[in-house]
């Protein structure tokens, strides 16, 4: 005599209930001459639909305990017993996308599943399949690419933002060609998708990408430099990414346009930074071709804003950034302490006012000729140090600050 062992199952805890030996795990019956081939042969023919009826049961109950994997074991038996079942297809489909990870987007997977469903329901359930199949897929398309847009967020590298779009053209070429099968256009899908990456491009730009450039000395090297502006440049092309994501969205596309912009106003001025003679010098910056054509690309989206808003008011072209040069030659750095409450005067209070302006204007059409002539004098930086070193002083007594700046667009 052998243990009587389920068939379904694997278990050996039967018990007799009622003139029959129930499964005490799976709840599978046996008849009192089932029980008996169990313990002789090993083996009973079982009723093949209560079989994958059980399993379905199972297969329901793994689902909701979050067990997914489990869920989609019991979905392949019951395939393996009816190829044709649209609830064991359906429910596979579901289990398989909600096993997705980064390393392995299982979409196709998931949406070959909801094709299967539709195709082997019933005439009376189809249109309610295909809503369910439309609504669980659109629920899955977002949260895999939230997946990705999350862990940019926290990790701004090229590669990561690469994975979103990775993720953006597998959802539109499997998810948004079935959402079309099923009725639905997917374009809102496509909206709430361009949302999610412009809410992770701004956290990682301002959590990750701009701390990472300014690094714990405040001076970044010339590679932090290098990799803030590539970094910075393919946060850009996901925004431009999102904007011509869908079409039902300009509204939200001006946000995104003022976004590129304020990246493009930080990347302008930025530049690198090396140690010499006990301070901080600015030693690289951008070439004025490549400050000319960041603002080129601002006044760009400037006029793209005015597409969407007619009411919207272009402002004037920026002028490149530029140095405060004598300040600059002085305190041999562009980015002091000095030089930060000397630019943020400048900006806040002279060029609020004409004759501010007008004294702005004077200054770089004179002082450029000045350093270029006298900067690297041991007698200018002394004749010029005590003059600015006691306006910087009343300056920060009046509540001007001497922390990192960058220049504002006059």
């Amino acid at each position: 005599m052998k243990a009587m062992v389920c068939e379904m199952c694997n278990s050996n805890d039967l018990l007799k209930q009622d003139g029959m030996f129930v499964c005490q795990s799976c709840g599978t019956k046996y008849s009192v001459e089932e029980a008996k081939k169990l313990m002789v042969e090993g083996v009973v023919k079982i009723d093949e639909s209560a079989k994958a009826d059980n399993f379905y049961t199972m297969a329901e109950s793994a689902y909701a305990s979050g067990n997914q994997s489990e869920a989609e074991t019991y979905c392949n038996k019951i395939i393996e017993i009816d190829p044709n079942n649209y609830k064991a297809w359906f429910l596979k489909g579901k289990a398989a996308g909600w096993q997705s990870t980064l390393a392995k987007l299982r979409i196709e997977e998931s949406v070959n599943c909801f094709t299967k469903a539709i195709e082997n329901s019933p005439q009376d359930e189809i249109d309610s399949i295909k809503t369910k199949a439309a609504d669980e897929l659109d629920d899955l398309s977002f949260a895999l690419v939230s997946l990705c847009c999350d862990n940019y967020a926290k990790n701004g590298t090229e590669g990561n933002a690469e994975e979103i779009k990775n993720s953006v053209k597998l959802i539109t070429l499997y998810s948004i060609a079935l959402l079309s099968k099923c009725g639905v256009s997917g374009n809102d899908l496509k909206a709430k998708i361009a949302t999610k990456i412009n809410e992770s491009v701004v956290a990682a730009y301002q959590n990750d990408i701009v701390p990472d450039y300014w690094g714990v000395t405040r001076h970044p090297s010339e590679v932090a430099w290098t990799r803030y502006k590539s970094r910075s440049f393919k946060a850009i092309e996901l925004l431009e990414y999102a904007i011509n994501l869908s079409d039902d969205d300009s509204t939200a596309d001006i946000q995104r346009y003022k976004n590129i912009i304020y990246i493009l106003k930080e990347v302008e001025p930025s530049g690198s930074y090396t140690y010499s003679n006990g301070s901080w010098v600015k030693n690289i910056i951008n070439s004025q071709d490549a400050k000319q054509q960041m603002i080129n690309k601002m006044m760009l989206c400037h006029n793209k804003i005015k597409e969407i808003d007619p009411s919207y008011v272009v402002p004037e072209p920026p002028k490149p950034s530029s140095g405060c040069y004598v300040a600059t030659a002085v305190y041999g750095s562009y980015d002091c302490a000095e030089v930060w409450t000397l630019r943020r005067f400048r900006d806040d209070t002279l060029a609020i006012t004409w004759y501010g302006r007008a004294f702005i204007k004077t200054y770089y059409a004179i002082s450029p000729t000045l350093v270029k002539w006298f900067g690297d004098t041991q007698w200018f930086k002394n004749m010029w140090k005590p003059k600015l070193d006691k306006m910087v002083r009343k300056l920060n007594n009046k509540g001007v600050e001497n922390t990192p700046y960058n220049d504002k667009q006059w």
